[in-house]
Parts: structure tokens; sequence; C-alpha cells
């Protein structure tokens, strides 16, 4: 079966009497934004408890580099990943790609990982095809 090039190509196929089959199986899981929520609200409480750190008298040089970069690196997948929570519950076009990027931030983030791993299944198991 061919791929419809355009949302259109059903409406036309079924104005005139032929019968479209999408190929996609399943549509955004309707937890995935709690799921990204909640990693978000867990890498931002990383990022709160790893900056309590910077007062130790070790902190300094490398290691100094090492936590300002994790506090950095959380920040930005908690607010990516909040973001992307928001575009799936208002449904807007950019809220799918985001969550792609969000869940593997979140994931490769370590803490967040209790609400990536879980996006990036729902995401994975969401673009399942029909077999032919």
């Amino acid at each position: 079966m061919k791929e419809r090039s355009s949302p259109l190509a059903g409406e036309v196929a079924r104005s005139a009497g032929g019968d479209v089959q999408s190929g996609h199986t399943g549509a955004t899981p309707n937890w995935l934004w709690a799921a990204l929520l909640a990693g978000a609200v867990v890498t931002v409480w990383w990022a709160w408890f790893v900056f309590g750190f910077l007062s130790e008298p070790s902190a300094v040089g490398r290691v100094l580099a090492v936590l300002v970069t994790s506090i950095v690196l959380s920040v930005v997948s908690g607010v990516v990943s909040a973001g992307a929570a928001i575009g799936l519950l208002r449904k807007e076009s950019w809220g799918r790609p985001l969550a792609w990027i969000a869940a593997v931030t979140l994931t490769l983030s370590g803490a967040g990982a209790i609400g990536g791993i879980p996006a990036l299944v729902g995401l994975v198991a969401s673009r399942k095809h029909a077999s032919p």
C-alpha cells in the first residue's frame, strides 16, 4: 500500500467512493505528558540537589566543571520536558517531536530516567505500523 502524501488524500479517496486505511496503528499515548512532567520534576530536583555541592571545598577545577555541567544539562532537560508535556497536552504539532528530544535527554540524565524510559517506550510503541 502506498502511503498518503497528505491528510487530505484520505478525504479525496473517501469522496470518490474508495476505502482508505491508515498504516499507523496508534496515536501518542494519553499518559505520555505525565511521564515527561514527572521526569522534569525529578531532573530539576536533581539539579537543585547537585547545586548544594558547589559550596564544598573540593568543588574546584574539574569537579566544579562536572557539577556545573550536570546542573545546566539537568535544568535544560527539565525545561524541555516540561515544554513537551505542555505541547502534548495542548495537542500542538511540535509536542511529539519535542517529546522525543525530552525523553532521550531525560533518560541520559540518569535521575530523569524515571520519566524518560516510559516516555521512550510510549513513543516507540505508538510508531508501530499495521501489517499488510
